[in-house]
């Protein structure tokens, strides 16, 4: 093992000089991929949607029709995005959702503020819109397995306008943790830590569809794996 560490070492060294000689030699050296990782770095699973970074954003988190029974839930998911946001500094201005959140709590039924004049309202140009459809950590009541699903739309609220995806219903952002057979929470107490650990992952998630991350789970190397044989 150590000797062929060794010639590892010597040919990577031969590779790396040989290749200001316009490549003739790298053509039959074996370690050409490992060298190349080494210059790039490992792939990257690629951002869903690239953002405007000079324009103020807000995540407006639209549950009305009330698919997350807790309120908290749903401020703890669009606060973990907005910390990933910002963390990787995918805009310059990141308005607070609460604040939007905040001008629908109380309105009357039948008199939804459309989702461009919530967004001007805060003062915001870009709205990342997000109505949950699913929401639940176990379908049986005996495993668990969280799963939520997300309708994402970016829209400009200056013009009105959507700006993705094409399709009206929106982007379906699904997330699942692992399932683990008997593990479901058991009383009220690690309900709610399950929630509240569940609600981070999904606002992480949210966040990362604006900026491209190596992945970090299994499943994201299956998918990263079939994307890059398509």
């Amino acid at each position: 093992m150590v000797a062929r560490l060794g010639v590892g070492r010597i040919g990577l060294a031969i590779c790396v000089a040989t290749a200001g000689l316009g490549g003739l030699l790298l053509a039959g050296c074996n370690i050409v991929g490992p060298a190349f990782l080494l210059a790039s770095g490992p792939e990257k699973i690629p951002q869903v949607y690239k953002l405007d970074e000079k324009r103020p954003t807000v995540i407006f988190f639209d549950d009305r029709a009330g698919i997350i029974r807790r309120a908290p839930t749903r401020t703890r998911i669009t606060t973990a995005a907005e910390k990933a946001l910002l963390k990787a500094k995918v805009v310059d201005r990141l308005l607070d959702s609460r604040a939007a959140s905040a001008l629908v709590a109380n309105e009357p039924r039948g008199e939804l503020m459309p989702i461009s004049e919530v967004g001007r309202s805060v003062g915001a140009e870009v709205v990342i819109y997000v109505v949950p459809e699913v929401y639940t950590l176990s379908t049986d009541g005996q495993s668990y397995a969280p799963t939520a699903t997300l309708r994402v739309k970016i829209l400009d609220a200056v013009a009105d306008k959507r700006l993705w995806p094409e399709e009206r219903e929106g982007y379906a952002l699904i997330v699942k943790e692992d399932t683990r057979q008997g593990t479901a929470p058991k009383d009220a107490s690690a309900m709610r830590e399950a929630e509240d650990r569940f609600a981070d992952l999904v606002g992480l998630r949210l966040g990362q569809m604006f900026y491209s991350r190596e992945p970090d789970t299994a499943a994201d190397k299956r998918e990263l794996g079939g994307a890059s044989q398509d």
